[in-house]
């Protein structure tokens, strides 16, 4: 009745190029921060923790010395970028994210490997079988970190940034170390254990910056605040 005689204006969405072009603006901070996250570990995997074979005092089987490092010790900065991404932008597009990220460094790689800058894969990168298994624990682990974070997410706001970030990296840590090459023993059980205490202290420092960035990063209309 409010509205007789006054002409309605037609309300015009956007078509899908705008839509497209939208998404690939929204993607291209994400993949690039996830992308820098994974080359950071790599370049740091070489660098020891010696700060940390205390550990073998509280017992031996918990001795880091022969294998932990700065890449493994700075990877949950993977879960950290997917939680605030997830925030922003939900499941599926963070979920679009991690798979460019991977798409793009292996296309790096592979041109890289073409144009002659580095030698051969197996010789300046991994060997196949274990660079396999660490982007199949990695998708295991992102994987995990999403979802459980598109599920926690709401109040209380640390609920779900903590769950998935611990969730994502003690499921990374599972499959990474119980691949078929692992030897299934007391190290091995030790190593998970100090594995999972370093995702779990990741993922409750990562609630600070969380915390200071909830005003910035805002969470789209249609998604709950986390």
């Amino acid at each position: 009745m409010l509205d007789r005689g006054v002409d309605r204006v037609p309300v015009s969405r956007p078509g899908a190029v705008s839509r497209f072009v939208t998404t690939i603006v929204r993607l291209i901070l994400p993949v690039l921060a996830l992308c820098g996250a994974l080359v950071l570990c790599f370049y740091l995997r070489d660098i020891p923790v010696p700060e940390l074979d205390r550990l073998r005092e509280v017992d031996p089987l918990l001795d880091p010395s022969s294998w932990l490092n700065w890449g493994l010790l700075v990877l949950p900065l993977v879960f950290f970028v997917l939680n605030l991404t997830s925030r922003r932008y939900g499941a599926a597009l963070t979920l679009t994210a991690s798979l460019l990220a991977w798409l793009l460094l292996a296309g790096g790689i592979f041109w890289a490997v073409r144009e002659g800058f580095i030698a051969g894969f197996e010789q300046e990168i991994a060997p196949y079988a274990l660079a396999a298994s660490f982007v199949g624990a990695m998708a295991v682990g992102q994987l995990v970190n999403i979802l459980l974070f598109d599920r926690l997410r709401g109040i209380p706001w640390w609920k779900a940034p903590f769950l998935a970030a611990f969730a994502g990296g003690a499921a990374f840590a599972i499959v990474f170390n119980t691949r078929p090459a692992m030897v299934w023993d007391e190290e091995l059980g030790g190593r998970l254990a100090v594995e999972a205490a370093i995702h779990f202290t990741w993922a409750l420092v990562q609630l600070l910056p969380t915390l200071m960035l909830r005003r910035t990063i805002r969470p789209l209309p249609g998604f709950g605040g986390a």
